[in-house]
């Protein structure tokens, strides 16, 4: 595939009202907002040209915007509930053909990880490739794909993101951006990227306090705090101190999807 007809841009969702640690995206590490090193890590990528930070139209994700405006960041104000909204409408406004989906509390986000999503997807035909989907004794699931948690990377064209944006109507559709393409193979091309070892007990990811608190001391234990830190490193420092992963090793994986899917339920779009 032609790599020079696209726009490698990523998108980076972010807004203030997590429900379960508010405020979260400019929370500090190392005296620096946690979106500052999700930026950094992305901005690595030796695809991704640009980032645009895709948050909401709620008063209190403003403090995002002026973070923005401050830093000479590219952002866009839509939906807060109905993400895939927001991502669609983003990707229109920037002319992203690509849709590069990199989240706001993965603050260790490889960028080798991302190149090699977005290279499979530039290399094989594909509607959609990301590193959190897994067949299953022959159905797409969930999946951490062995790497750790916080490294998620999905890639598809605005085309398929369209179609999923006219056609999806359940919460667990809309809530977030790609479940409508991820879980309809019959509709569309999809294939992942799984690492090899299973690594996917220690979690990047920041849901909770305790997450943050393990974020803050795996940047504490890096030999250089300004270098991009890779999945390599992440592992040197779990090996030399084990005991790390105890801090927020309790949290489910996949915890807001599953709570959207108990929407679905109730919702009168059940199919």
């Amino acid at each position: 595939m032609n790599s020079s007809k696209y726009n490698f841009s990523a998108i980076i969702q972010a807004r203030m009202s997590s429900s379960r640690l508010p405020k979260k995206v400019l929370r500090k590490i190392n005296e620096k907002p946690m979106l500052e090193y999700v930026i950094k890590q992305t901005l690595a990528s030796k695809y991704i040209k640009n980032v645009i930070i895709a948050t909401t139209l709620e008063k209190e994700d403003m403090e995002i915007v002026e973070y923005c405006k401050k830093n000479n960041l590219k952002y866009f104000r839509g939906s807060k509930n109905d993400l895939l909204d927001r991502y669609y409408k983003c990707a229109k406004k920037f002319k992203c053909n690509m849709i590069i989906r990199v989240t706001s509390d993965c603050p260790m986000i490889d960028p080798e990880i991302i190149d090699k999503v977005i290279k499979k997807f530039l290399d094989n035909s594909r509607d959609y490739v990301s590193n959190n989907i897994e067949k299953i004794k022959g159905v797409w699931e969930n999946s951490t794909c062995n790497f750790p948690q916080g490294m998620t990377v999905e890639v598809s064209s605005l085309k398929v993101l369209e179609k999923a944006w006219k056609e999806a109507k359940k919460p667990s559709e809309r809530e977030h951006v790609f479940p409508y393409i991820q879980f309809n193979p019959q509709l569309f091309n999809v294939s992942n990227l799984k690492m090899r070892k299973d690594f996917s007990n220690i979690r990047c990811t920041v849901d909770k306090m305790n997450d943050l608190r393990f974020i803050r001391s795996l940047y504490s234990k890096l030999e250089n705090k300004d270098d991009v830190v890779k999945i390599k490193n992440i592992i040197q420092i779990i090996d030399k101190y084990p005991e790390l992963v105890k801090i927020n090793n309790k949290t489910k994986f996949d915890e807001g999807y599953k709570k959207s899917i108990e929407l679905d339920k109730k919702s009168r779009f059940k199919k």
